[in-house]
């Protein structure tokens, strides 16, 4: 008595520390029995519904063409002879060919395999993932049957049922990394289209930081108070249209090439009357942005992939002018020397971003960092010496992707 009493304690151990089988909603469930049948079908369906009530309509039935198998039976005899507490589930792995074949194509059903040695019950839980037995228990023959089927419906069982796979699902899940074996890295190549928003003021910063070049006006169509910034002639905020091409290697590192385009009104001041001739002036600003990428990728599904990544740019600003007087105006002298943009100019900013990517082939990427730019030159008269600015942006892309 206290032998089996050391037996059930050992085998209540190893099954704590098992991995837990998955649960299927609606799932079918092969009971496969070496001698004496222990277990009824219609009992064990019963105890599975009474013990997880959201396991749906789960089918149970007898595992005859299991049983009827040759090859099979010579390895449940095997496993009769050789059940031992002594022994680790690996060690009850089967080695012929046949056998693991057929474990191998349980597909998403549970077989368990009943027997009784030495006037105990013994019960062993098979699956696709594993050749070797998923989890073990045995009984003493005097207890309750009912009880015993109960027990192995709640420890086995009693989990959070999951949808079963369609065959499609199974083989992608089949190609999903685990924390051994992770896909290979991949390269991609992407073209992008979005939206943003650009602005001077850095948000959770003090608004008195930008309230000098924010209020600024223009006099005379060329008269500022500073002139370090070009946020001192035109508005700061404005949408950002995006068009951009980028690849990486391996997953990890990338180069990006994006053109973008912002509109910003000039900042005249309206209670000066020789603006009376001005019907609008507004300046497009083009910029030209080449980004070393780094970034990780992370697939939690194998349809989705997430990859962040951080970047540093180096950038080109180019501002085109759009003006036009009233009708009947020529222009007056102040108008005709006006203040001007330098050529171009040029500066870095980094970038952090999330991209989702669905299917492999179509993305979605957000973004926000920091931009500054500005001209070599440092005089009075240079414009736009040193401009910083913040953005956030969308957008939407199609990936190439290959090893």
């Amino acid at each position: 008595m206290f032998k089996k009493f050391i037996i059930i304690i050992f085998f209540i151990i190893l099954s704590s520390h098992a991995a837990a089988p998955t649960v299927w909603k609606d799932g079918e469930f092969l009971l496969w029995s070496y001698g004496k049948r222990y277990l009824s079908p219609a009992d064990f369906c019963f105890a599975l519904r009474y013990e997880n009530e959201k396991i749906g309509n789960p089918v149970c039935y007898e595992a005859g063409d299991w049983e009827r198998d040759t090859t099979l039976s010579l390895y449940a005899k095997w496993l009769n002879t050789n059940l031992d507490p002594r022994l680790d589930p690996e060690d009850l792995r089967p080695r012929n060919a046949h056998v693991l074949e057929r474990l191998g194509k349980l597909k998403d059903n549970h077989l368990i395999f009943s027997t009784i040695k030495n006037d105990m019950a013994w019960f062993l839980l098979f699956d696709e993932n594993s050749s070797e037995p998923k989890q073990i228990a045995i009984f003493p023959l005097s207890q309750d049957s009912v009880r015993i089927v109960r027990k192995l419906a709640s420890d086995w069982f009693g989990g959070k049922p999951q949808r079963r796979l369609t065959d499609a699902e199974r083989e992608a899940k089949e190609k999903e990394p685990d924390e051994y074996f992770a896909e290979q890295p991949m390269h991609d190549l992407w073209f992008g289209i979005g939206l943003g928003h650009t602005q001077a003021k850095v948000p959770l910063t003090p608004n008195n930081w930008y309230s000098h070049k924010l209020n600024s006006k223009i006099k005379n169509y060329r008269d500022v108070d500073d002139s370090t910034s070009v946020w001192f002639f035109i508005k700061d905020t404005s949408p950002i249209y995006r068009a951009y091409i980028g690849g990486s290697l391996y997953d990890f590192i990338g180069l990006e090439f994006e053109l973008r385009k912002s509109s910003h009104k000039a900042k005249i001041d309206e209670s000066d009357t020789i603006y009376n001739e001005l019907d609008h002036w507004d300046f497009n600003r083009y910029e030209l942005m080449l980004a070393l990428e780094f970034m990780k990728v992370f697939m939690p599904i194998p349809q989705i992939e997430i990859e962040t990544y951080a970047s540093a740019s180096v950038l080109y600003d180019i501002f085109t002018e759009d003006i036009a007087l009233k009708d009947g105006y020529k222009g007056s002298k102040s108008y005709k020397t006006r203040f001007e943009f330098e050529s171009y100019y040029r500066g870095v900013a980094l970038t952090l971003g999330l991209r989702t990517a669905f299917f492999k082939n179509y993305a979605i990427d957000l973004r926000t960092g920091l931009a500054n730019r500005g001209t070599a030159m440092k005089t009075e008269e240079v414009i736009g010496s040193s401009t910083y600015d913040a953005f956030i942006a969308a957008g939407l892309e199609y990936h190439i992707r290959w090893k």
